[in-house]
């Protein structure tokens, strides 16, 4: 519980050590979530999915977890369970900002992309770099959001003028 307190999952009002690096036993915190603390079985697929290196188990237990996040992730929310745990009361653990500002909420992550640019792309990309200060991904993503508020613009206008 020192964990998911220290990593802001749960709060209490008893004073309890603070254990933010600390190596869990799955099984463990499901016997602690289903015999001391429920909360805790609310919040462990998130702090599972936020945190994997903190956390070890069996096989089983991992899958069950899993399923539970692949859930979340493709907005299946078809009735999965996690030892009576109900996924509308799982899921909102998964978009909370915690105080390690380094973990992003699934919704905040960032996805990596690859592609290929011509030379040409790259030198304006790297030049637009160096102008704006700016990485080269705050570059991309701002130039795609223009690029789409200029075509959402434009389609505005031509159902406007079609109406006219």
């Amino acid at each position: 519980m020192g964990f998911l307190v220290a990593k802001g999952f749960l709060y209490t009002n008893k004073k309890i050590l603070l254990t933010p690096n600390e190596h869990i036993n799955l099984k463990d915190a499901i016997w602690a979530g289903c015999f001391v603390e429920p909360r805790i079985l609310e919040v462990l697929p998130a702090a599972y999915e936020r945190f994997k290196k903190h956390f070890s188990g069996d096989v089983d237990t991992i899958e069950k977890i899993q399923k539970i996040i692949d859930g979340i992730k493709q907005k299946n929310n078809h009735k999965i369970e996690f030892y009576g745990i109900s996924i509308e009361k799982i899921t909102p653990w998964f978009f909370i900002r915690l105080r390690d500002k380094r973990s992003k909420s699934l919704d905040k992550r960032k996805v990596s992309k690859t592609f290929r640019f011509k030379p040409e792309t790259v030198d304006n990309l790297k030049s637009l770099k160096e102008q704006s200060g700016k990485s080269e991904t705050e570059i991309l993503e701002k130039l795609i959001a223009a690029a789409i508020h200029s075509v959402i613009i434009i389609c505005v206008f031509s159902i406007r003028i079609a109406d006219f």
